[in-house]
């Protein structure tokens, strides 16, 4: 029997937060595991919309919020900042179990944490790669962390390769996929009202920073917009994250005239998936357009290399920026073949992960990490 285990789950992102919310319900649900919710990060800047209101608008009791970072700072700062507020939350707290996402900074502030302090660390969709600092910061969450939730068969196999324990790595799926499948989405007439959109037919941009190329972020994002002004589109811009370089971007939109052009700072992840099933197509450099994009069929253009080293398919085309032509745009949004292709689960990972958080082994995972190349499994009994 599991009893009186103390959870924390770490925010730090409008997206992070849908993908975490399902898991975080089906959790909270038993009555032998005690919640916690650490929102920090993007959630809590004004600038951004201050996105900590839409997780305590789900969310109620044991939320802990702080905040880790003014506008401008560099990586290492925040890093160092949420280190310090994290650590004071955990020995304040005493956490069983400390749950985190992705390829944020802040993950790996809350990954070192709970490894130094010998924790378990659960990392959720590890082995995934994009082609940028991403993956440096998701690989290093990896390594630090004890327990790993993937997404899919490819970021398992890459989990394996990086010497994890394979006992300690379990497939759930994708949790945005959850929401997807199960066709519990709002209505586009309820999201068009709430954020005031009066378009008929639209695109998404969705353009996020790089930090390696911060210097040419103003001049792309410039040109992006020049291009999507030519194409005549509606277009719904949403703001970017908050990595270095983000201040570019938004300055930019801030200048937009044009009428063709909504600018929303943030919405609810369940809002932005209706706008993105009925768009008719989404341009820039997120995951949602290899993630959630493909599963509704809709056409992606993937600008630079943020993305580039995730899953190609048929439904998505990759340009640089200094590449982009309106007719061969045209020519792929025309032709492009709808994939059935969907590799990150069937709708069921709260179910796959609460099944494995209330067994007794998975709470007998060893806090102590060795490099497992297949030959010295005996280190794991």
């Amino acid at each position: 029997m599991i009893s009186n285990k103390k959870i924390i789950f770490v925010t730090s992102t409008r997206a992070d937060f849908g993908k975490l919310k399902s898991l975080i319900k089906i959790t909270k649900k038993r009555k032998d595991f005690k919640v916690y919710i650490v929102v920090t990060g993007m959630h809590m800047i004004g600038k951004f919309g201050n996105t900590y209101r839409e997780v305590l608008k789900v969310f109620k009791k044991n939320v802990i919020k702080f905040k880790n970072q003014s506008l401008n700072d560099r990586l290492e700062l925040i890093l160092t900042k949420t280190t310090k507020k994290f650590s004071d939350i955990v020995k304040r707290l005493n956490p069983d179990l400390i749950i985190i996402h992705g390829d944020r900074v802040e993950a790996l502030s809350c990954a070192l944490v709970g490894s130094l302090n010998h924790i378990l660390t659960a990392h959720i969709e590890g082995g995934e790669v994009s082609g940028t600092i991403d993956d440096t910061i998701r690989h290093a969450v990896t390594k630090l962390s004890h327990i790993h939730f993937v997404g899919s068969k490819i970021a398992y196999k890459r989990v394996l390769k990086m010497g994890e324990n394979r006992k300690s790595i379990f497939s759930i799926g994708s949790p945005d996929i959850d929401i997807i499948l199960k066709k519990k989405l709002p209505t586009a007439q309820y999201v068009k009202k709430r954020y005031s959109i009066n378009f008929k037919n639209y695109s998404i941009l969705l353009w996020h920073p790089v930090t390696s190329k911060i210097n040419s972020i103003k001049k792309d994002t410039i040109k992006l917009i020049s291009f999507l002004e030519n194409f005549n589109k509606k277009i719904i811009i949403i703001y970017p994250n908050n990595d270095p370089g983000s201040n570019q971007i938004i300055n930019v939109y801030n200048k937009l005239k044009n009428k063709n052009f909504k600018v929303l700072k943030s919405l609810r992840f369940e809002s932005f998936l209706t706008l993105l099933k009925n768009s008719d197509f989404i341009i820039g450099n997120s995951s949602s357009a290899i993630y959630e994009a493909p599963m509704f069929n809709v056409p992606s253009i993937n600008i630079g290399d943020r993305q580039h080293k995730r899953l190609k398919l048929s439904t998505i085309k990759n340009y640089e920026i200094k590449d982009l032509d309106k007719y061969e745009v045209i020519k792929f949004l025309k032709s492009y073949k709808k994939t059935k292709k969907n590799i990150f689960g069937k709708g069921n990972s709260d179910k796959k992960f609460i099944d494995i958080l209330t067994k007794k082994s998975f709470w007998k995972i060893s806090k102590q990490k060795f490099f497992s190349d297949g030959s010295n499994y005996e280190f794991y009994k």
